[in-house]
């Protein structure tokens, strides 16, 4: 354990990539669907497997994340603990434009299959645990105790661990579930929210409220599967040609800058105090 804690600090850019590639093998290979399919329909045991997968795989990460001394520093953190809650109001609005096919009344939720709905929500909730707690409880954590929480090495974890966010994506267009051009942009808006969200967890000092917000875009974003006559299964057809792709990139570029924004007033630390902690962290590890 202590090696494992060791090698989290000195190096995280290294551990982050290999928490990608065995978590999203975790999973994308366990398929827990058949098991569920009789009882359930292929709808709602796909989001039963996807709620089970991904909320064990946040749990493990939340256990990787304490063994490597990481678990305050990652923003668990208590409610009377959080701050400034109102910096997500961006996410609020995206949520409500990306769901307003529905709250607008032109798709209506299939209500003959309410246990259908009742999975979707928990696995769009496991989605904004696990990516949330990967990538910003662990990642951003463990590239800031490396490169210090100077306002440089803020600005180079925020950015560093929100492109390896937009990257995972790519896994959804090597699975043939979306389109190259849909895919790229995909990427690029990941990116974007990924460094709204690090901004968040920095300024809120919590991950409970980030969590909680991309769980609720997620949800809002994907409504017409549920919906009567819905398009569960099929590949997506946002965002395939160059025109969408520029409109979903001028929708959410907002949220790159008001992310780098906020960041100017994330707390700073000597860095020279901050070196010393993590020499004396190791040392005594």
């Amino acid at each position: 354990m202590n090696q494992l804690k060791s090698f989290t600090y000195r190096h995280p850019l290294v551990m982050s990539m290999l928490a990608i590639v065995v978590f999203t093998l975790f999973t994308e290979a366990i398929n827990l669907k058949p098991v569920f399919s009789n009882i359930l329909g292929s709808q709602g045991a796909a989001y039963l497997s996807g709620t089970l997968v991904q909320g064990t795989a946040s749990i493990l990460l939340v256990m990787l994340i304490a063994v490597s001394g990481l678990l305050r520093d990652a923003g668990f953190t208590r409610p009377k603990q959080w701050k400034q809650l109102w910096l997500v109001w961006p996410v609020i609005i995206l949520s409500v434009l990306a769901g307003w096919s529905l709250f607008s009344g032109i798709i209506h939720l299939d209500t003959s299959q309410p246990l259908v709905i009742i999975f979707y929500m928990l696995v769009y909730l496991s989605t904004g645990f696990y990516e949330e707690i990967l990538c910003r409880g662990f990642m951003l954590t463990g590239m800031l105790r490396k490169w210090g929480t100077t306002q440089k090495g803020i600005y180079l974890a925020v950015i560093t661990s929100s492109m390896l966010f937009g990257l995972i994506h790519l896994v959804s267009l090597f699975l043939g579930r979306i389109a190259l051009m849909a895919s790229l942009t995909q990427v690029l808006y990941a990116t974007f929210m990924g460094v709204f969200f690090a901004a968040c967890v920095l300024r809120n000092k919590s991950i409970w409220p980030a969590i909680i917000c991309h769980a609720l875009f997620n949800i809002c974003s994907d409504f017409n599967a549920i919906a009567v006559n819905g398009g569960f299964g099929q590949v997506s057809a946002t965002n395939t040609t160059l025109a969408d792709a520029l409109s979903t990139m001028i929708v959410f570029m907002p949220l790159l800058i008001y992310g780098l924004f906020i960041l100017r007033k994330v707390e700073t630390s000597n860095p020279s105090l901050k070196d010393a902690g993590i020499n004396l962290a190791l040392h005594k590890s």
